[in-house]
């Protein structure tokens, strides 16, 4: 099983290639402001979904990462 953090790289390096290195920063500063593995992911996950709703064109270049890491917390029977 492929684990989330990996999806997340592919959505850096999607993001530093593009015109929206800003978002990427974002999606950084949530990562590193997490202590623990399910809070890191948590910030991310809200960072992703703010991203989903504010910057559409954003989500697009990353949607099938963005989403395969929404799926891996409703997988996680801890978070549902």
């Amino acid at each position: 099983m492929k684990r989330w953090i990996e999806d997340l790289y592919v959505i850096y390096q999607k993001l530093e290639a593009s015109e929206w290195r800003e978002v990427k920063r974002e999606i950084v500063n949530a990562q590193v402001n997490g202590c623990s593995g399910g809070e890191i992911y948590f910030l991310v996950l809200q960072q992703l979904l703010k991203i989903k709703r504010e910057k559409a064109s954003a989500y697009a270049l990353i949607q099938r990462e963005a989403e395969s890491i929404i799926r891996f917390g409703a997988n996680q029977t801890y978070l549902n």
